[in-house]
């Protein structure tokens, strides 16, 4: 474990969602290294700060605002189902094309060590995904057809779990 392996992790260390191999290791290294224990720190207190602006701007926004937005956003989307339609095809491709592009890196062996350690701890709690890329170690090929909804589903939630401006894959 590295520090810059506990920075793409200390979500997940902090709220408790870590594999507990990883947390034993990530416990290890934050003993023995000062500025990540003073970083991790720094990281806990800006989440519990996060959460109670979180809680108090969601809790600001009066309900009458509220219920307006939501008839504004549904009738728009009553006016214009194709668009709304050609909306939601669009996102599903995009994600579809994203997840075989991180499983097509998988299988090359061409994630980065951030998105290798998401996927790898996350396949240790994991059944499904696990099973999934076990067979594609096995095979070293891709599945037929698109992957299962729940692997689509977790691997575009890793995804969106790395730090802005990092990549899943290797150039």
């Amino acid at each position: 474990m590295n520090c810059k392996e506990l920075a793409y992790m200390l979500a997940d260390y902090c709220n408790g969602s870590m594999d507990p191999r990883l947390r034993e290791e990530l416990d290890t290294h934050l003993v023995r290294c000062e500025p990540c224990m003073a970083f991790t720190k720094t990281f806990q207190a800006t989440c519990e700060e996060t959460w109670k602006l979180r809680e108090a701007i969601e809790y600001a926004i009066p309900a009458e605002v509220r219920e307006r937005l939501d008839l504004f956003v549904r009738a728009a989307a009553l006016k214009y189902p194709d668009k709304m339609r050609e909306y939601r095809n669009q996102i599903e491709r995009d994600r579809r094309e994203k997840v075989a592009d991180l499983v097509g890196a998988a299988a090359a062996g061409k994630l980065s060590s951030a998105a290798a350690l998401l996927v790898e701890s996350h396949c240790a709690a994991c059944p499904e995904c696990r099973e999934y890329f076990d067979a594609l170690r096995k095979t070293g090929a891709l599945q037929p057809g698109d992957p299962p909804a729940v692997f689509r589903s977790h691997m575009i939630a890793l995804m969106q779990a790395l730090p802005p401006g990092e990549e899943f894959f290797l150039a």
